[in-house]
């Protein structure tokens, strides 16, 4: 083996390449919790329905913004399954 040719293109290898800067940082985000902000008091859930369920949820949530009303697809589901549960007799 030729170590004197391996040893030329290290050489050369480590002379083209360019030292990448380490990654500043991360800030971290200092963020003030917002009073009465679901993220604090509520629990987050990934749920599965229909398209055309989705659908009609995002478009009566709309029209109630539209409207001028506070509310969310989160207070419409919660409200929807606490009804259900009622109605389960649980």
């Amino acid at each position: 083996m030729d170590f004197k040719k391996l040893q030329q293109q290290r050489d050369a290898m480590q002379a083209a390449a360019v030292e990448v800067p380490a990654p500043a940082p991360r800030a971290s985000r200092q963020r003030r919790q917002v009073q009465d902000s679901k993220r604090a008091n509520w629990l987050m859930r990934a749920w599965y329905v229909q398209p055309e369920t989705a659908r009609q949820l995002r478009a009566y949530v709309n029209r109630q913004q539209d409207a001028g009303g506070k509310v969310d697809a989160s207070d419409v589901v919660d409200q929807a399954i606490r009804s259900w549960l009622e109605q389960q007799g649980t």
